[in-house]
C-alpha cells in the first residue's frame, strides 16, 4: 500500500484531558504559565496571532475540535484535506487544489493511494500525587481506558461516515507508568497493543505514546519505578514496537517545568539506548526549545549566525540517530513556525553528504493536530506550509512515506 503517514497527532475530547493536574504543576501559579507555559513568547503567542481577533479565533477553532467527538474530528480533518471548508485568515497558506481529489492523496506531484493516521492518545491518568494542599481530594482515575474505547468508537463513527474515506489508524497507546501499577501496565499492553501488526479486536494500537511532562521519567532510579519501564522497553523490543516521546519544552504538564524538561531532554534516554540498542524511538517536535534558559548559549550564538537550529536538544537528537540505528524524529507543531524548515534545511546543507542522508533517512512528517490550530488556521494550513518547505520532492515523499513505513516496520 502506497502510505502518506501524518505520523504525529492528537484526538481528544474535553472530558480525556486532566486540567487538575495542569493547573498543580504549575510552580509558581499562573505566571508560570508566561515564563515556562504555553504562553511562552514564540510558542502559542506570536507576533502574528496577538493582532486582531487571530487569536480568539484560533482558540476557539482550536476548542471546536475539542467539544465533539473524536469521530466527527476524523471525519472533519478529512473533509478539510478534500476542501469542504472556506479559508477566513488572510494570508493563510492554501494549496491551488485540495489535497485529496480523485480518490487519492497528492503532494508535490506524487499521489498516495490512503493516509495512514497515528493519532497518539496521552494517558492523563492521575494519581495522589501533588495534590496534598488542595482542600478537596483528587480523583484516582484511569482515563486512558475511557480515551481508549472513545478513540475505537472514533474510528467505528469514521468508518461508518466515510466508508470510501482514505484514513486508515495506526494509533500509539498512551502510557504514563509513575501512576500505575505494574499490573496495570502489563494488562494494557496485553490488551489493546498488536504484536504481529494485525488488529484484532481491541488490538487496535501499533505503538506506545510516552509524554514525559506528566512526569514519565524515562530511567527512574527508584526500583519500583525501573521496572515498569524495564517491562514496557522489553515488551517493545521484542516485538519491534515503535515508541513515541515527546520532545520539545513546552505542552500539557503534570509536574514542574524544570522536572518535566530533565525527563524530556533526549540525553535522558542514553541509559535507555545503553541497555536496548535497537529500540525503536520517535523524539517528536525535532527537541524543539522555546524557553531561552533551556538553550546552550554557543548553540544560539551559531544558530543566529549561520541560520541553523539553535535548540540543544535538536542536536542530542542528531547525535542519538548517529549512535543507534532506529532513531527518528518529526517535524510536528515545529513545522507551524514558517522559519523551521528554512533553518533545518540550512542545517542540512552544511554537513557531509553521509551525515545529512543519515538525518534525511530518520525525518517524519506529522502534523500535531489539534495542537497546532494555536499557530495555523487549519490542518490543510499545515500541510501547505510543510509543503512549500525548500525541501526537495524527494526529501519530503521519504519524510512522508518511505522513512514512516520504516519506523513502523511496514512494507515500503
Amino acid at each position: 500500500m502506497n502510505y502518506f503517514f501524518d505520523q504525529h497527532f492528537h484526538v481528544m475530547h474535553i472530558s480525556h484531558p486532566n486540567l487538575i493536574s495542569f493547573f498543580s504543576s504549575l510552580e509558581s501559579g499562573i505566571p508560570d504559565l508566561i515564563t515556562s507555559g504555553a504562553l511562552s513568547p514564540s510558542y502559542i503567542l506570536t507576533t502574528k496571532n496577538r493582532k486582531g481577533p487571530i487569536l480568539l479565533n484560533r482558540l476557539t477553532n482550536t476548542l471546536t475540535t475539542f467539544e465533539q467527538t473524536i469521530g466527527q474530528t476524523l471525519v472533519m480533518m478529512e473533509d478539510d484535506l478534500q476542501g469542504v471548508f472556506a479559508s477566513h485568515e488572510e494570508g493563510a497558506p492554501r494549496p491551488e487544489l485540495p489535497y485529496i481529489r480523485d480518490g487519492k492523496m497528492h503532494m508535490r506531484g506524487r499521489t498516495y493511494d490512503k493516509l495512514a493516521m497515528c493519532p497518539l492518545l496521552m494517558d492523563f491518568s492521575s494519581n495522589q500525587i501533588r495534590k496534598e494542599n488542595l482542600y478537596y481530594p483528587t480523583p484516582n482515575e484511569q482515563k486512558i481506558l475511557d480515551y481508549v474505547q472513545d478513540t475505537l468508537q472514533g474510528f467505528a463513527y469514521y468508518r461508518k461516515e466515510k466508508p470510501d474515506g482514505l484514513f486508515e489508524f495506526f494509533p500509539f497507546l498512551g502510557i504514563n507508568p509513575p501512576v500505575h501499577s505494574l499490573d496495570f501496565i502489563k494488562e494494557l499492553l496485553e490488551t489493546y497493543v498488536t504484536t504481529d501488526g494485525k488488529k484484532k479486536q481491541t488490538k487496535q494500537f501499533y505503538g506506545i505514546k510516552f509524554y514525559p511532562p506528566l512526569g514519565y521519567d524515562p530511567w527512574p532510579t527508584d526500583e519500583m519505578e525501573r521496572e515498569k519501564v524495564l517491562y514496557i522497553y522489553d515488551f517493545c523490543n521484542q516485538y519491534g514496537i515503535p515508541i513515541m516521546t515527546h520532545c520539545d519544552d513546552q505542552g500539557f504538564r503534570g509536574v514542574p517545568a524544570k522536572e518535566a524538561w530533565k525527563y524530556t531532554a533526549p540525553s535522558a534516554y542514553k541509559p535507555v539506548l545503553a541497555r536496548f540498542p535497537m529500540l525503536r524511538i520517535d523524539f517528536a517536535h525535532y527537541g524543539w526549545q522555546y524557553t531561552p534558559l533551556q538553550k546552550n548559549p554557543l548553540t544560539m550564538f551559531s544558530g543566529l549566525t549561520s541560520k541553523i537550529p539553535d535548540s540543544t536538544w535538536f542536536y542530542e537528537i542528531i547525535e542519538l540517530m548517529q549512535l543507534y540505528p532506529n532513531i527518528y524524529a518529526d517535524v510536528s507543531f515545529s513545522g507551524t513556525n514558517g522559519d523551521f524548515y528554512a533553518l533545518f534545511t540550512n542545517y542540512l546543507n552544511s554537513l557531509d553528504e553521509e551525515k545529512r542522508q543519515t538525518i534525511l533517512c530518520r525525518s517524519l512528517f506529522g502534523s500535531d493536530f489539534s495542537v497546532n490550530l494555536m499557530k495555523v488556521e487549519s490542518y490543510t494550513s499545515y500541510y501547505r506550509m510543510f509543503e512549500q518547505s525548500p525541501l526537495s520532492d524527494d526529501e519530503v515523499h521519504a519524510m512522508v512515506s518511505t522513512n514512516p513505513s520504516r519506523f513502523m516496520k511496514f512494507e515500503s
